[in-house]
């Protein structure tokens, strides 16, 4: 009996811990949800610096428990794509499986309960990236916070967490010099210019809608809905969602020249399929002045459009789970694209995440999302978090165009206001 209760009992605390560590992403969700965007600056500046406290202080016998329950709060959603596959009964031992791999990865991190080896693991734990999945980073829980998301403000944070987690009133002044020292590298304002008139349509097209035939007709209808829509409204640009057309885009010769001759009036960028050679590839289109540009994803999601597994492990999960032998295509490297003589990095969903994209600290991007297929979850705020930390960190304004999310301009500066 005795066993019994302990084991419940650290399997409690492990969670209450998890959950005090997971509070910057999940007080984000609930706040952003909410459009509390200033609520959520001020909690997190909070909610941040307790976040790498817990993390130092957790007990060592809990490390495993921790990090699955980590694993679960933050990444309990990636198996709800699976609802769409032949197999959606295995939504939940993805998620569970998924939780089991940031127990190990959490759990080698806390093997020791020394302060600084920790402070020395949640650093370099963000770039621990299972099977290509680079949500973990750490230094994101800021992104939302007054204090800088650059390594030198993150060094600082954690010095002060290590002083947080061993506190004594005399060592407190140390903690809040390195603390306000994390602020200097934050731009808190700017006003921006945009350089266009542009339109982030968001569309609520559930994932088993999108690609079933009986409703293609209206889907379609809609997006010219959208982009006349824009037209009288004056606007130069116009962005749909990811597969906004849940087609081979570049197969369908009536809506592509329908695009084009809109495109004299209004420049259309729109998500769709693109196959060629018998393989499939998750592109962008740009339409502009009767003329189009494809821009394929170069990023891929793990599991979603490729299986990151050796190719004779990855050909039978394909054919179980995509009824072919073959996942996505990817284009080598990411792309830009001019419009109004202004350069714009082309990113698609899950790549506009990734570090790959921003090597280069490109100004504007453009990125298409389809959030439908992790509807209802915190998906969308977590991957809007992510966003404001790459925006922050590497000076870039990103325009957001989504299905089943709100569309938005992240700007890199804290707080922004749009120059009239």
């Amino acid at each position: 009996m005795n066993l019994r209760i302990s084991f419940w009992v650290k399997n409690l605390q492990a969670f209450l811990l998890a959950l005090f560590f997971c509070l910057p992403i999940l007080s984000g969700a609930f706040l952003l949800s909410l459009e509390y965007e200033k609520i959520y600056i001020a909690c997190n500046s909070v909610f941040a610096i307790f976040s790498i406290v817990v993390f130092l202080k957790i007990p060592k016998e809990l490390r495993f428990y921790f990090g699955f329950f980590v694993g679960i709060l933050l990444f309990y959603w990636i198996g709800f794509s699976f609802f769409y596959s032949p197999y959606p009964f295995l939504m939940p031992f993805v998620s569970v499986g998924v939780a089991l791999i940031y127990a190990g990865i959490l759990g080698l991190g806390l093997w020791v309960e020394n302060l600084f080896f920790r402070a020395i693991m949640l650093y370099f734990l963000g770039y621990v990236h299972p099977f290509y999945f680079d949500w973990f980073l750490p230094q994101s829980f800021f992104a939302y916070s007054i204090f800088g998301v650059d390594n030198f403000s993150f060094l600082c944070i954690l010095l002060a967490g290590i002083i947080l987690a061993n506190f004594t009133i005399k060592k407190i002044f140390f903690a809040g010099l390195l603390l306000v020292l994390a602020i200097f590298n934050t731009n808190f304002f700017a006003e921006y210019q945009i350089p266009f008139k542009i339109s982030l349509s968001s569309t609520d097209i559930p994932q088993d809608a999108r690609w079933d035939k009986d409703f293609i007709d209206s889907i379609i209808a809609q997006n010219f809905e959208k982009i006349d829509q824009a037209k009288k409204e004056k606007k130069e640009v116009v962005v749909l969602p990811e597969t906004a057309f849940p087609m081979a885009l570049n197969m369908q010769p009536y809506i592509l020249e329908a695009l084009k001759k809109l495109s004299k009036d209004i420049v259309i960028i729109t998500g769709g399929m693109r196959l060629e050679n018998y393989k499939s590839y998750n592109s962008t289109y740009i339409f502009t002045d009767n003329k189009v540009e494809i821009i394929d994803k170069v990023v891929l999601a793990p599991f979603g459009e490729r299986i990151p597994l050796p190719d004779f492990l990855a050909k039978y999960f394909y054919k179980i789970f995509f009824g072919t032998q073959e996942g996505l295509e990817s284009a080598q490297i990411p792309r830009d694209f001019i419009l109004k003589n202004q350069k714009f990095r082309n990113a698609i969903c899950y790549e506009g995440t990734s570090s790959l994209l921003y090597q280069d600290n490109p100004k504007y991007l453009i990125m298409i999302s389809n959030n439908a297929w992790f509807f209802p979850s915190i998906e969308p705020y977590f991957q809007q978090i992510l966003l404001k930390y790459r925006a922050r960190k590497h000076g870039s304004m990103i325009f957001h165009s989504a299905n089943f999310s709100n569309s938005m301009i992240i700007f890199p500066t804290l707080f922004s206001r749009i120059k009239q």
